[in-house]
């Protein structure tokens, strides 16, 4: 077989989304013969494996090889590719507009006009100015329709739902991502990668408009690209918002996968992917009750808007309630017009205004809080009524509110946040315990169950507390050794027997770093500092592995943790 078939069957892999063959097979072609088609191809099989900076150095290879033919077309394509890259992977907005210029270049010098709209939909989606930004991406959007380019058409209108979301048009912008995601997932288009681009547009507007269920019915319906093609958010700051959405929904097992392959795959990248992944996983350790973990992870990231919350949860669980209502305060003065972000911000506030036993700010607080769109943020209706009713309870108007708590633990359970169910629930049991101990027996009962299925420690703690206050008693509490994740679990099994890091990584088929991390990981969620404290408390709990831990590892990617 000879080069151009060679060629034809590696882009026959392509197509059909059979990464690691296409890999392999363009591996063969270019040590055969040197060609920019074989780059380029390369380099999208390499950017599906998340292998980004190879993948980018065969793309610049591709683009130099077109340039050097004048094949000004393919040229622009791949700079447009690399734009696409520097931005979405790399979070170099600098680089992505200079590769915007040369594509540009290539498009003047004798590429396809009908690339003008994807040239003004990556100028629009690096703009820093909304009005211009919004004009460009509307303009590639009619462009698309005009010339009958369905993939600039979806993602165009991905762009423009983020966009509107950002600016604080939540219900229209969702409705556009909404109309993506459909004509994406329903095959409209031709490049797989547009798949990609809507389905992290999508992810990133609901995690800003707190829309989990919308993103989460969204998930599933993209589970059947997934098994043919593979993971869609292969953006790092994706698969972080992909792993906070698995947060909310209680699918922290999965969560903890997620998140770890995020901060993995942001390494590469720049601060802000990073930080998310970070942010995240703080997130996770907070629910699961490893609140220094938690506060460990935030260090890095008390910069970062959409951790402003988590931050003063973790602040008031260490005894710093202070500290949290002036955090929350902060950031609540520098929304500017993201108003998005504000039922999230104003409720928190509330809760750590009464864990200070600032009353009255808290009742200020709630009564702004009334004031938010619930159109415009689907949890709003349920932290509002959250509120209300924490702070009807602090007032001593018991019966407003038990009515407010049980309108927000059926909107919890309506949005597909059991946590916030559970932890309401054991709200109404506080307020009804005086007037009807058996029916806070029942209410904390059931938040108890929800907790401990969740593996929420400290919550749940709390909850077997109050109940034993009402002389019911409770089962032991889960130890914390199911805090650690399947990976962590085994992890700790090496380090029980003695395995070096390049031992366990070899045994489990991961990366030594990924062992590192997870080293670090358990340490800090047992509370323990050195391997040889772990190595003894695995040993002497080797008897108390949770339900769901794995019998056996299979041979997996290194690249997994």
């Amino acid at each position: 077989m000879g080069y151009a078939e060679h060629l034809v069957e590696a882009q026959g892999l392509l197509a059909a989304g059979h990464w690691e063959q296409a890999r392999q097979q363009l591996g063969e072609v270019l040590a055969e013969h040197e060609s920019p088609e074989a780059h380029d191809g390369l380099g999208t099989a390499l950017w599906w494996l998340s292998r980004i900076r190879e993948s980018l150095d065969h793309r610049e290879r591709a683009y130099a090889g077109y340039l050097a033919q004048r094949r000004h077309r393919e040229a622009a394509i791949v700079a447009i590719d690399i734009s696409v890259c520097q931005l979405s992977n790399l979070d170099n907005p600098v680089a992505a507009r200079g590769w915007i210029a040369r594509a540009r270049r290539s498009v003047e010098a004798g590429g396809d006009d009908r690339l003008d709209g994807w040239l003004g939909l990556m100028e629009g989606y690096t703009c820093d100015e909304p009005q211009r930004q919004r004009t460009l991406l509307t303009a590639a959007l009619n462009f698309a329709r005009r010339v009958g380019d369905r993939d600039l058409e979806l993602v165009a209108l991905a762009d423009l739902g983020l966009m509107l979301v950002v600016q604080g048009e939540v219900p229209d912008g969702l409705n556009l991502l909404d109309e993506a995601m459909a004509g994406t997932l329903g095959g409209e288009g031709q490049r797989l990668d547009t798949v990609v681009w809507a389905s992290c547009s999508m992810l990133t507007a609901c995690s800003l408009a707190g829309d989990q269920r919308r993103a989460a019915q969204w998930c599933g319906a993209a589970d059947r690209f997934a098994e043919r093609y593979g993971c869609p958010f292969l953006l790092a700051r994706c698969r972080s918002h992909y792993g906070r959405l698995l947060v909310a929904l209680g699918e922290w097992d999965r969560a903890e996968i997620e998140l770890n392959q995020a901060l993995t795959m942001s390494a590469d990248c720049g601060r802000e992917p990073r930080i998310e992944a970070l942010a995240g996983l703080a997130e996770l350790r907070l629910r699961q009750g490893a609140v220094e973990a938690a506060a460990a992870l935030l260090a890095e990231v008390a910069d970062l808007p959409s951790a402003v919350v988590i931050t003063a949860e973790v602040l008031t669980a260490q005894g710093h309630p202070e500290r949290a209502v002036a955090v929350l305060q902060a950031r609540l003065a520098a929304l500017m017009g993201h108003e998005s972000q504000f039922p999230i911000v104003a409720a928190g506030l509330v809760d750590a205004c009464l864990a200070y036993g600032d009353v009255s700010m808290a009742v200020t607080t709630a009564a702004a809080l009334q004031c938010a769109s619930s159109s415009q943020h689907p949890q709003a209706a349920a932290l509002i009524h959250r509120a209300d009713g924490v702070v009807a309870a602090t007032v001593g108007n018991a019966e407003v509110a038990e009515r407010r708590l049980r309108a927000a633990i059926r909107d919890f359970e309506r949005l597909d946040l059991p946590f916030w169910a559970a932890r309401t629930r054991l709200d109404l049991a506080e307020v009804v315990a005086k007037a009807d101990p058996p029916l806070a027996i029942v209410e904390a009962s059931r938040a108890l169950d929800r907790l401990e299925r969740l593996g929420a420690v400290r919550e749940s703690a709390a909850t077997a507390a109050f109940l034993r206050g009402l002389g019911v008693a409770t089962k032991p509490g889960r130890r914390e050794r199911g805090l650690l994740s399947r990976r962590e679990l085994e992890v700790l099994d090496g380090v029980r027997r003695g395995l070096t890091n390049p031992q366990i990584a070899d045994q489990l088929f991961i990366s030594r770093r990924t062992v590192a991390h997870h080293v670090s990981s358990l340490l800090a969620k047992l509370n323990l500092k050195t391997r040889s404290e772990a190595a003894a408390y695995a040993a002497t709990h080797s008897g108390s592995k949770p339900a769901g831990a794995p019998r056996s590892h299979k041979t997996g990617d290194k690249s997994q943790s």
